[in-house]
């Protein structure tokens, strides 16, 4: 890890703060937005965020690491995926299966000056355990969607266990002192599990009225939640309020899926997954002194063979600090 310099020392003090820094976070991610119901189609979870150490804040002391500002997170989440066609008995065995999972997940995360390192470990269980055919159906019904009908064809049980690391550095595209801002955020990734092992490389550019002292955002299928940042000041006041907009994109390469692949040790359905395709993201994030709301519309790449079009998909997220 690079050395910290002069301007880097004063990005992490401008970061702490006498009071501990938490904050709540609910995540929505559906397929409604993009006006599909296939591929990956739901998305939730609930995240406590915090300052300090944590469960798994050692791991930066074995590596040497000193001079940071350390951040510890927890969520516990599901996600489901359907095929294109629901309304089938039998799913077609060309398209990609049912998949419900739920997780939960503990990460330890570290800031220091314009850089921030991420490590989350997740568990859980995939399969009819995680549940996720029956809050599917309970949420269809609410809304006047159609029952999926190929349920009794989703994964295996099976308990999940993956590795996630993620990188980002910021980059200031305007003069930090000035209101309005921008900046470019570079991000790489890479996840090893039986869930998935891949690799993601790709950036974030924002811009707008008070942008936080933050890394941009993020989603599930990532790490979840980052590091609550309150508001730059400017001279001896916090600001009240600041909106930014953001784009974002990158290329994966996968190594195994499992919602592509099937299950690990029993035969199952799967499908032929392709080994790299593209991401985009568009979004709005709105935040006051009481809290913060990120929308953002998804564009999701091919995943495999015979894909009928990529997945589209809207993420909701709201933090609130404690």
């Amino acid at each position: 890890m690079a050395a910290t310099g002069p301007s880097e020392a004063a990005d992490v003090s401008a970061l702490q703060s006498p009071r501990p820094v938490r904050a709540l976070s609910f995540r929505w991610e559906n397929d409604a937005v993009g006006g599909t119901d296939e591929n990956y189609s739901n998305g939730i979870s609930l995240a406590y965020t915090h300052s300090g150490r944590g469960l798994l804040g050692w791991v930066w002391k074995c590596l040497g690491v000193e001079d940071a500002t350390l951040f510890s997170g927890y969520d516990v989440g599901q996600i489901t995926v359907t095929p294109v066609d629901t309304d089938r008995p039998v799913p077609d065995p060309e398209d990609r299966p049912y998949v419900g999972m739920l997780y939960a997940s503990v990460s330890t995360q570290m800031r220091r000056g314009n850089q921030f390192h991420g490590l989350k470990f997740v568990t859980g269980v995939v399969g009819p355990a995680s549940q996720a055919d029956e809050v599917q159906a309970w949420f269809h019904e609410r809304i006047g969607s159609g029952k999926a009908r190929g349920w009794a064809y989703q994964l295996h049980n099976e308990p999940i266990f993956n590795l996630v690391y993620e990188h980002r550095r910021k980059y200031p595209l305007l003069a930090a002192d000035s209101v309005w801002s921008a900046d470019i955020i570079p991000v790489g990734s890479a996840m090893l599990g039986n869930v998935l092992i891949q690799a993601q490389a790709g950036a974030q550019v924002r811009f707008g009225y008070q942008v936080p002292d933050n890394f941009g955002t993020t989603l599930i299928r990532g790490l979840g939640t980052l590091p609550y940042a309150r508001p730059r000041k400017n001279g001896e006041s916090e600001p009240r309020w600041g909106a930014y907009v953001f784009a974002s994109g990158s290329g994966v390469a996968v190594a195994r899926n499992l919602t592509l692949d099937g299950n690990t040790f029993e035969d199952s359905p799967s499908v032929e997954k392709n080994p790299f395709f593209l991401t985009g993201e568009f979004g709005l994030s709105f935040w006051t002194r009481w809290g913060e709301v990120t929308a953002s519309f998804v564009w999701w790449g091919e995943e495999f063979e015979n894909q009928a079009r990529p997945s589209r998909f809207g993420a909701l997220a709201i933090t609130i600090p404690l």
